[in-house]
């Protein structure tokens, strides 16, 4: 519950190293159109019009070779980890951005700290859709019912 209530600080989102100069407010909520997104250029393009297009950005120019011994074992790339998507149920958006660098898409049923806190780094960048967010109610409780 720290790890959601992280997503919406906007310094705790900047101090986690996310590009967030062109975002205008965070946490970021958005309707459940995004749900039924069927293609990746149909997903790019919402998330440049929301200003996540210098974090996606950041994310492509971190893509390094890993040092080490770990190139043999299967890990040869290292990325940064770049915005979380949050539905309430997949319509096809998981299929459709799942081939953008560093962007993750989950249900909210499938949501846990690792990706909210990647890292144990709490603040990640995430975009959350009002389903999304009803639903967190019926799992979590409000802050009057449990």
């Amino acid at each position: 519950m720290s790890a959601i209530a992280a997503t919406a600080s906007k310094e705790t989102v900047a101090k986690r190293g996310h590009s967030i100069e062109d975002i205008k407010e965070i946490p970021i909520i958005v309707t459940d159109d995004l749900e039924n997104l069927k293609h990746t250029k149909e997903v790019e393009e919402t998330l440049i019009r929301l200003g996540i297009l210098s974090e996606m950005y950041r994310v492509k120019e971190s893509r390094k070779v890993r040092a080490g011994k770990g190139k043999k074992r299967g890990r040869k790339m290292k990325q940064a980890v770049g915005p979380l998507i949050v539905v309430s149920e997949n319509k096809g958006i998981i299929e459709a951005s799942r081939n953008l660098l560093g962007v993750e898409t989950v249900t909210v049923n499938n949501l846990n700290a690792e990706m909210l806190a990647p890292g144990t780094h709490p603040g990640r960048l995430t975009i959350w859709t009002n389903g999304a967010i009803n639903k967190l109610d019926e799992i979590y409780g409000t802050e009057e019912e449990a």
